[in-house]
């Protein structure tokens, strides 16, 4: 008999996959690109979709962020920052992110590669927690 399951999924992880869309990315695939299209909620989503970003998962818009976007740019526009899709259309499709692939694949070992990085959920949380009292004066 048989003890192996090909069904199986991977189990998840803590890696942080995240998945960073730049208006000014839009700007260069749709020339035409108003804040009107984002009013069209679903058509939006759907692109956002389509760029790798994981728009059943919660994410957010930050306005009039200085930032570098996939193009290797320095802009000051808006951007989307979510998770990245983990899907197999997306992993596959060879626009997936090393993080994103390595996350999917549901390994242990990796994951704790990740985490020595502090680019973990734990880990992550746990920075942030130390900086939330961390207080900066001048003279530092």
């Amino acid at each position: 008999m048989n003890n192996t399951n090909t069904n199986k999924k991977p189990r998840p992880n803590a890696i942080v996959a995240l998945c960073i869309v730049s208006e000014s990315e839009i700007i260069k695939i749709l020339p035409n690109y108003s804040s009107e299209f984002e009013s069209r909620e679903e058509e939006f989503k759907e692109f956002l979709y389509s760029l790798g970003l994981d728009v059943y998962k919660p994410y957010l818009r930050q306005d009039a962020l200085q930032h570098r976007n996939r193009l290797n740019e320095i802009v000051v526009c808006s951007r989307w920052v979510g998770s990245e899709r983990l899907d197999s259309a997306w992993i596959d499709s060879g626009y997936a992110s090393r993080a994103a692939v390595d996350k999917a694949s549901g390994s242990r070992l990796t994951e704790d590669i990740y985490r020595a990085r502090y680019e973990t959920e734990d880990a992550q949380a746990l920075l942030e927690s130390r900086d939330k009292y961390y207080v900066t004066t001048e003279e530092d």
